[in-house]
């Protein structure tokens, strides 16, 4: 529960003279900050987390890394109000093929925990979708978005696009809206041409990746990787036995509704303001 909302709940509510013990089962704060921080132009994100941990700590904050609130260890605080800030996951639309070894989750990507190389498409031209493809393409990958609507890049901010459209011309980036991704499957290289990817090191697997345009025509790409970037569901936090204990119960952030970061501070804010 360390990323902006926790941490923004957990500052506002030991500034009030609450005593506060904030749970965090990574080794590390600020949820999906860190990994919004990857893409260009994005590193001064990472002053929101270096800022809102330093505030929570100055405010006295029990900071507990390392550790996933459950109930038995938030019942052991015998709290009063818990603050549920567990945000959100990303999501993997039901696509046929999709555990398929060349497909990756965006959110691994940036946060470095999935590689891809070579040929990417990018299943999904969101904010994430479309700052992946940037971070990709300065990478050395050849990338193509695929969007399933009629825009790519909806809701990025007009002070910002034309940066990002013109990362994509310079790395080559294409774009493909109206489509659908229907599967996923894989294309192995004939005996031949495994055997000399195997001599020189290089990955024998490519795959498939077929769409449907809005006239049910098909559209295939062939990649080394897909990376989906489907947007993201909220985490949810069952909170049952906390309140049959008769502990007020607050949801901040993405777990209540999935959006920016603004939303994520503010909710919090008033969260903590209202105990």
């Amino acid at each position: 529960m360390g990323g902006p909302a926790g941490l923004e709940a957990a500052r506002v509510a030991a500034t009030k003279g609450h005593e506060v013990t904030l749970f965090e089962k990574q080794n590390y704060l600020g949820g999906q900050l860190n990994i919004a921080s990857v893409p260009p132009r994005k590193i001064e994100i990472r002053r929101s987390i270096e800022d809102l941990t330093q505030a929570c700590i100055q405010a006295g904050v029990q900071i507990q890394q390392g550790r996933e609130a459950d109930t038995d260890s938030i019942l052991s605080l015998s709290p009063d109000t818990v603050i549920v800030a567990t945000g959100a996951n990303s999501f993997m639309p039901p696509i046929v093929g999709i555990d398929d070894s060349g497909v990756c989750d965006a959110w691994k990507v940036l946060a470095g925990e999935q590689k891809v190389t070579g040929r990417v498409v990018i299943i999904g031209g969101g904010i994430v979708g479309c700052e992946t493809a940037e971070y990709l393409a300065e990478q050395g990958c050849q990338v193509a978005i695929v969007e399933m609507s009629e825009e790519v890049g909806a809701g990025i901010g007009i002070t910002v696009l034309p940066s990002v459209l013109e990362t994509y011309r310079r790395y080559g980036v294409t774009q493909h809206p109206g489509l659908k991704v229907t599967r996923i499957e894989p294309n192995h290289f004939q005996e031949a041409q495994e055997q000399e990817a195997q001599k020189s090191q290089q990955s024998s697997h490519e795959i498939n990746i077929v769409c449907k345009d809005q006239q049910s025509n098909i559209v295939p790409f062939v990649a080394d990787f897909a990376v989906i970037a489907s947007g993201a569901r909220p985490q949810i936090f069952d909170s049952s036995d906390l309140l049959a204990q008769g502990i007020e119960v607050i949801e901040v952030g993405d777990c209540v509704k999935v959006a920016d970061i603004s939303h994520a501070i503010k909710t919090a804010y008033d969260a903590a303001n209202s105990i």
